[in-house]
């Protein structure tokens, strides 16, 4: 099931036990991330458990939004530019029984996510790694819980000696190693499209200005294929101008 404006409109919105804001969106069989505009940024919380998510990208800004959960979808890979630039305040993130297998994918989430305090990845292929929660606590120094357990002092203490050790400078490598492999993989579909400075402004004002979710729907699908909704930016104009001629019509018949 895609995930369209009137998917957005149509599925559970409640307080979570926290108190958030929370947008429920278990089990859809949702394949991609998409149309998340149309949320015009009123939540704290997304459940995404149980989809069929392979890749964590796509992500419009969202400032309020400070908790994912992903259990149970396909995730192997994520996009750091737009995590990082899109989603600044996450500070809990849920991705257990996911498909992550590489420590790579691990540093990516801590690049992507600057306050990241709790992280979940149980059920990840990653986790079977040698020294695997000792690197994750040395690569995201924020986290204060990972995988359910609080992260003790102990802990980073042993963290920081791996990374200086032998052991840890080997690791390191092969994890370099993981980065260039992942480099070479081509993932059809990933081009983004190129706008103009002028064009981006024009169009994050044509979706704050959208009067329907279909609206945002149609602007976002568009700019997702590289095509700029100039019919769109027309019509705006044109009925501004409508708009503007009605108003000098009204005045002149005032004056007469």
């Amino acid at each position: 099931m895609r995930l369209s404006a009137e998917l957005l409109n149509s599925v559970e919105q409640r307080p979570n036990a926290l108190g958030e804001r929370e947008l429920v969106l278990r089990g859809r069989g949702i394949p991609l991330i998409e149309h998340l505009g149309a949320t015009r940024d009123a939540y704290d919380t997304f459940d995404f458990t149980d989809n069929r998510l392979t890749r964590l990208d796509n992500f419009p800004r969202l400032n309020r939004l400070t908790n994912i959960l992903l259990s149970g979808n396909w995730v192997e890979t994520l996009s750091v530019e737009n995590l990082s630039k899109n989603l600044p305040n996450i500070t809990s993130l849920t991705l257990s029984f996911n498909r992550i297998s590489s420590l790579h994918e691990v540093t990516n989430i801590g690049k992507s996510f600057p306050k990241l305090d709790f992280l979940t990845l149980v059920g990840n292929p990653v986790t079977r790694r040698q020294h695997y929660r000792l690197y994750v606590i040395n690569h995201i120094p924020t986290l204060r819980v990972l995988d359910m357990q609080r992260i003790s002092r102990s802990e980073r203490d042993k963290a920081q000696r791996l990374a200086r050790s032998a052991a840890g400078a080997a690791l390191e490598s092969d994890v370099q190693l993981e980065k260039q492999g992942a480099a070479k993989t081509f993932t059809p579909g990933e081009e983004k499209p190129i706008f103009s400075k002028e064009q981006k402004q024009q169009l994050r004002e044509m979706v704050a200005a959208a009067k329907t979710p279909q609206e945002i729907e149609e602007i976002e699908s568009l700019a997702q294929k590289g095509i700029f909704p100039s019919k769109l930016l027309d019509n705006k104009k044109r009925a501004a101008k409508d708009m503007s001629n009605g108003d000098d019509n009204t005045k002149k018949l005032k004056v007469t």
